[in-house]
């Protein structure tokens, strides 16, 4: 950079805000600013300073967008906001002080050991959500939407509080997005955190709070089944899959979420702002009772001898779909809401081997089948296969029930309406079977070939007996 212009990638040592904050230690960076560690000599006490990427100085409107936004920044105090202690530019560089939390993020919560992202427990939702959502009330009625909601951005203090980060960041280093411009400033604004951003701001449609109920929605999503639902190959992809892509019902992803859980969820996430909760707290409260009356998640078997049953009314209506929703639809139907089906499940007691819940034969299952309807090849009966081939579910309505021993009516009867269901099973000889059955008949193939060698070795050696045994009686004759 031009001799006298502070890089912003290289802070350690400055002072900020005529001595006060001593930039200690560099922490990271993200998409959008460089994050430091610093001490603050007037609280005694560590401080988190966040500055532009050098990139962003470029930007001939960051200075005034850092005036105008920083004073609505600093009043916006609320229990569960991470609080701006100061804002300010140093040199060239505009930075923002923020106070130091000690407990990470939720996004480190969900690593595992080995780095890999995981699904947090279901229950783990209480701790945080109704926390934030709050958080998110309150600056909406400020009229400060904060546009970049995401796991990385709620954050904990020692003792377990959540709160909700860097509000106002992206408004003071994007600004506002323009609909006439195209330039690729005006796209960063999006494509900052494509994973969570709502439909209508990649539209560049008005939004209001119900954008940020969106972006939390999807948080949720993303804690409780461990990575993005809407990734994409590209961000455009992902930004593209946002404006499209239907979400399957979370409950029918991961079974220990309790369906009214999952059904909160899906409305937060709906892609037209009026079909969300009226505010966060709504949708926050509304996904924890869905805990309350379910004690705290579903409580299924461990292998299918402990299958379940139990009926399903649909309240909602009919859940849209997309040509790009693979995932589990309802399992009701919409022109009958008052109609109720009994559902069977079966977990998979070893990966992809799950038993069939009604006629328990063994079936086999690939990452493919995920996610898919399928019909076992023993008794024809249809099942739904969650996305991560943990479970199947029965599709049963109360009137049509189908057994193993009606089984050849059962296919012919379902064929019509299901002839592009997967076929669940093995094939041997043309003929459906089981896996079970398979290794049976190969047990039995096996030992009729040692009885026929056994019985082959007997015939062989019988002539040369007979032989001696001829000349034994002519010796002694003899």
């Amino acid at each position: 950079m031009a001799a006298g212009i502070l890089d912003p990638e290289f802070l350690i040592g400055a002072s900020l805000a005529d001595q006060r904050f001593k930039v200690v230690a560099r922490v990271g960076a993200g998409s959008m600013a460089i994050v430091y560690r610093a001490y603050d000599h007037r609280l005694e006490t560590e401080v988190v300073v966040k500055v532009p990427k050098k990139q962003k100085l470029e930007d001939p409107g960051l200075r005034e967008r850092f005036r105008r936004e920083s004073r609505l920044l600093v009043q916006l105090q609320h229990p569960h906001i991470v609080r701006i202690l100061d804002v300010g530019v140093h040199g060239n560089v505009p930075f923002v002080v923020m106070q130091y939390l000690s407990g990470g993020c939720l996004l480190d919560r969900m690593q595992s050991r080995n780095g890999e992202p995981r699904a947090m427990p279901v229950d783990s939702i209480r701790t945080w959500l109704l926390e934030v959502a709050k958080a998110l009330d309150f600056a909406h009625q400020q009229q400060v939407v904060h546009r970049d909601v995401k796991p990385a951005n709620i954050l904990f203090d020692e003792a377990g509080n959540a709160f909700l980060s860097d509000f106002g960041l992206t408004k003071m280093l994007y600004g506002e997005p323009r609909e006439e411009s195209a330039d690729e400033t005006a796209a960063g604004f999006v494509v900052g955190t494509p994973n969570f951003v709502a439909p209508e701001i990649v539209l560049g449609r008005e939004y209001d709070g119900r954008a940020d109920q969106y972006s939390l929605g999807i948080s949720v999503y993303n804690v409780l089944v461990g990575k993005p639902p809407m990734l994409g190959k590209t961000p455009s992809a992902t930004m593209v899959n946002q404006t499209r892509r239907e979400l399957p019902l979370l409950s029918d992803v991961r079974p220990a979420v309790p369906e009214a859980t999952a059904r909160a969820i899906a409305r937060a996430i709906r892609k037209n702002p009026e079909e969300r909760f009226a505010t966060c707290a709504e949708f926050a409260q509304a996904a924890i009772s869905g805990l309350q009356k379910n004690g705290g998640g579903n409580k299924r078997a461990a292998t299918t001898s402990d299958s379940t049953a139990r009926s399903r009314a649909d309240s909602t209506g009919s859940r849209r779909k997309s040509s790009e929703d693979i995932g589990p639809s309802s399992l009701l139907s919409a022109a009958s809401p008052a109609r109720s089906e009994q559902v069977l499940m079966s977990r998979a007691r070893a990966p992809g081997i799950i038993d069939c819940p009604v006629c328990r034969r063994e079936l086999r299952l690939q990452a493919q089948h995920g996610g898919r309807i399928g019909r076992c090849n023993q008794c024809a009966t249809r099942m739904r296969i969650a996305e991560d081939l943990s479970t199947v579910r029965t599709i049963l309505t109360s009137d049509a029930s189908k057994s193993s021993s009606n089984s050849s009516d059962a296919v012919s009867s379902s064929a019509a309406n299901s002839a592009d269901d997967l076929i669940l099973g093995e094939k041997v000889f043309g003929v459906k079977f089981g896996r079970k059955t398979i290794f049976a008949i190969g047990l039995v193939v096996v030992a009729l070939l040692l009885v026929a060698v056994i019985t082959l070795v007997l015939q062989l050696k019988e002539p040369e007996t007979l032989k001696q045994k001829a000349d034994e009686f002519r010796s002694l004759e003899n």
